[in-house]
């Protein structure tokens, strides 16, 4: 007799169901491989995209040449040439040696904080591109944010986002039933998530095998999920970590975590994926090896949540003989004890999660199983393998073509089951059968979440400018056809989103660039539509697109920021990305009635008066560490100016001053600064200024200077020379 499942749980760490070699080969005596050695080998095979080089990925170039559509760099306009504009007591001047990064004010959230921006951000890699086995990569996102959901379970919320491409995301949540470190859950959003942004759609939960990672979902790192889902509307919902666990609720501790992913999944992430995520309440789950297992085992335990459930390669007998010590062994390897996962062998939490006891569950649910035979046919017409497989990869696709023939003969016998089984004549205990066998499944996964024939793949052809524009291939398969957006039309491909108006032409944007521009809402922002495909900068490094209305500028270290047209000019006159402020660290943001953006090397300043100046070096440290427009000083009047032995910058309410000696400090207007000024300023007998502006215990204020003090006391002004 089954009970139902506890709901009690914690967070896990490290994740294909692995036996030691000679374990699983004993357990899989009773099946010879010669069982099915005769048969043909699977005739069908997956459809793939060949791997392409990622698109903003910096190489190496000749001697940097203006590119296409940008501006020539103002004479004099390199900042690290040496020279900058003139003001109303201004001299050219050498930068100052090696202006640090700026230090602004940090981001608070609201309009009295800067961004620091990104400090690390990957190159754009285009969405053709899937990764093979490996150690798992680091990922930068391109943005992270911080949303508030409403409606969530008491001590649920997601703590941040990270955008990984415009259709990848990865949640971090906090969970009341696994505590601790915030879960990971990466989404691949619709095909139509951009182009109908009411729509809500489907899910399709994709769950890891024994040995998942705490960085990233198998299924993203080893197969073409990403592009095999591109062109259909449904969210693919990745758990990420879990190693060993079977997405359970552990009845104890062990290994420093206590697991309680099924509480998890079926208790608490629904209502963040149906309240912040577009989701419509329809639900497959598939999943592979443990992961098999385990999507069964969920759909059992809650069958109201799942229209279809897929086992490929899964362990769907945990109950008869042998299977507690395989399974217990399995488990040892990733320093985990079966016991503390279900209790000891034959107790009831076992009878409850072993798949072939549960299925009068299923009624009226597809149930997809499948597995190989642990023959390997690498080499073979029609494999997918891409590698002779190992023994222990033949063991373990014997015991799931054991224990799925198993659940498999049972399931036939309970009526409203609609049982689908895919037993293949070979195959092993890899990722490219199970690449395969997602392919292979989704037909039945559409059909059971009833979706209209355009929604399950491209049915699609660009037409017009955006046809010739992509005719080439260069950008892979449409994934839909043209769509309607503020002033013109859009069509997303495999490869890249091509944008057309009829003031602008088309133009397709790729990588971490397309991905900022959906961001911002695309042709609706302040940006209008691009005017130019993504071209290289001129230093080789980075990579950019010209918008009616401003630019998009990525590179490696900084990623993608939008720059106004205003703002884009004044940072021309500095040199662009070869000028001292370097490349923008974030967007502009608004800020006491002016706009700022920070670059690598200081600022770009809209004020009140639609006046653009910049800022760099010391002096805009000095602007960043006061809070900037915020501060005392607000907006800047004037860009920075070179005097003889340092440089000023002018702003509403005082001036910044500069010496290699004395370093940056503010001056304010008034009568101090009035005075200083009938000494002749830096170049008095006070010289420059040493500190910032000062209250005087008893009341009043002073400034220091190199050889001396100006005060104001009792509306007196006192000068004391050194």
């Amino acid at each position: 007799m089954r009970t139902t499942a506890t709901t009690d749980r914690r967070r896990p760490r490290y994740a294909v169901f692995a036996l030691p070699t000679a374990l699983a080969l004993t357990i899989a005596v009773p099946v010879a491989y010669g069982q099915f050695a005769g048969a043909d080998p699977a005739a069908e095979r997956p459809a793939g995209q060949a791997a392409e080089q990622p698109a903003e990925q910096p190489a190496p170039a000749p001697a940097p040449q203006e590119a296409a559509g940008r501006p020539v760099t103002p004479a004099g306009g390199d900042a690290t040439a040496g020279q900058a504009p003139a003001g109303p007591r201004g001299a050219d001047r050498p930068d100052p040696a090696g202006p640090p990064q700026p230090g602004g004010p940090r981001n608070g959230g609201g309009d009295d904080a800067l961004s620091s921006g990104l400090s690390s951000v990957l190159g754009s890699s285009s969405p053709l591109n899937y990764l093979e086995e490996g150690e798992v990569p680091k990922r930068t996102p391109i943005k992270t944010d911080y949303p508030t959901i409403e409606g969530l379970p008491e001590g649920v919320s997601v703590v941040r986002q990270e955008w990984l491409s415009s259709h990848r995301l990865a949640l971090f949540i906090n969970s009341q039933a696994m505590p601790g470190e915030p879960i990971q859950v990466q989404l691949l959003l619709a095909r139509d998530w951009y182009s109908n942004p009411t729509q809500k759609f489907p899910s399709v939960w994709m769950l890891d095998g024994m040995r998942a990672t705490d960085e990233e979902s198998g299924w993203t790192l080893h197969t073409n999920i990403e592009q095999f889902y591109a062109d259909k509307n449904v969210n693919v919902v990745l758990p990420v970590g879990g190693t060993a666990s079977f997405y359970t609720d552990w009845n104890e501790p062990d290994n420093g975590r206590h697991y309680m992913w099924e509480s998890f999944l079926l208790n608490e992430l629904p209502a963040v994926l149906a309240n912040g995520y577009r989701a419509n309440g329809q639900r497959a789950i598939e999943g592979l090896s443990m992961g098999g297992t385990a999507a069964i085992n969920l759909a059992e335990h809650r069958p109201d949540m799942f229209n279809f459930v897929g086992s490929f390669s899964g362990y769907l007998d945990t109950t008869s003989s042998g299977m507690f010590m395989a399974i217990d062994r399995a488990l040892n390897e990733e320093h985990f004890h079966a016991a503390k996962m279900w209790g000891p062998e034959g107790t009831q939490r076992w009878i409850d999660n072993d798949p072939k006891l549960g299925i009068e569950a299923l009624n009226g649910k597809t149930v997809y199983v499948s597995a190989g035979n642990g023959r390997d046919d690498y080499g073979q017409d029609g494999s997918v393998a891409e590698a002779p497989a190992n023994e222990a990869g033949k063991g373990l696709e014997i015991i799931a073509r054991m224990t799925s023939e198993t659940f498999a003969k049972r399931a036939e016998k309970v009526p409203g089951v609609n049982l689908v089984t895919k037993f293949r004549p070979s195959g092993v205990h890899a990722w490219p059968y199970w690449q395969f066998e997602m392919a292979q499944a989704w037909p039945y996964v559409a059909d059971s979440l009833g979706l209209a024939e355009d929604d399950r793949g491209s049915n699609c052809s660009p037409i017009g400018a955006i046809g010739e524009l992509t005719a080439s291939g260069a950008w892979g398969q449409c994934v839909n056809n043209e769509y309607d957006v503020p002033g013109g039309k859009a069509q997303d491909f495999r490869g890249g989103q091509a944008f057309w108006s009829p003031g602008t032409g088309a133009h397709v944007l790729i990588g971490r660039i397309g991905a900022r521009y959906n961001e911002i809402g695309g042709p609706g922002s302040f940006l209008g539509f691009p005017t130019t495909n993504e071209l290289t900068t001129p230093d080789g490094r980075g990579r950019f697109v010209h918008f009616e209305h401003g630019s998009i500028y990525w590179s490696p270290d900084t990623g993608a920021w939008e720059i106004p047209a205003d703002m884009f000019g004044a940072w021309g006159d500095t040199g662009y990305e070869k000028g001292a402020l370097g490349y923008p660290v974030a967007e502009p943001r608004q800020l006491n009635g002016s706009w700022i953006q920070q670059y690598q090397g200081g600022y770009v300043i809209r004020t009140p008066q639609e006046e653009v100046f910049w800022s760099r070096g010391l002096i805009a440290r000095k602007y960043g560490e006061m809070k900037a427009s915020a501060s005392p000083l607000g907006a800047p009047t004037s860009n920075e100016i070179v005097i003889e032995g340092g440089a000023l910058q002018n702003f509403e309410h005082g001036h910044l001053y500069w010496s290699q000696m004395t370093e940056a400090h503010a001056v304010p207007d008034g009568a101090i600064f009035d005075h200083w000024a009938t000494t002749g300023y830096e170049k008095g007998p006070l010289g420059w200024p040493t500190a910032d502006q000062e209250t005087i215990p008893a009341g009043g204020v002073v400034q220091r200077f190199e050889h001396g003090t100006i005060s104001q006391i009792n509306g007196q002004i006192v000068e004391e020379r050194s």
